[in-house]
This record gives C-alpha cells, structure tokens and sequence, in this order.
C-alpha cells in the first residue's frame, strides 16, 4: 500500500518529536512536491 500524507501529520508529528514513526510504517510513504514546499519552504503559499 501506498500512503500519501498532506502537512498535518507531518506537523503534528514533528511538534511531539516523533517523525521516526513514519519509517515503522511498512509502507510507502509519498509526499507531494507541494506539501514539500510548503513544510520547506517558509514563503510558500498554502492553499485554502
């Protein structure tokens, strides 16, 4: 299976320091080009 994740998780993942649990998953994680902007790239705009 293949896991595609928008910013939320990755967020809230990062807040409480816990990023590495995405590598226990025994999927594929994807994260799309903008979700990459948009947690890189502090003037990037976000949608919505």
């Amino acid at each position: 299976m293949i896991v595609v994740s928008d910013t939320s998780p990755i967020n809230n993942l990062a807040a409480i320091n816990q990023l590495h649990l995405l590598q226990q998953l025994d999927e594929i994680v994807f994260i799309p080009e903008a979700v990459y902007r948009e947690l890189t790239e502090p003037d990037f705009p976000v949608a919505g």
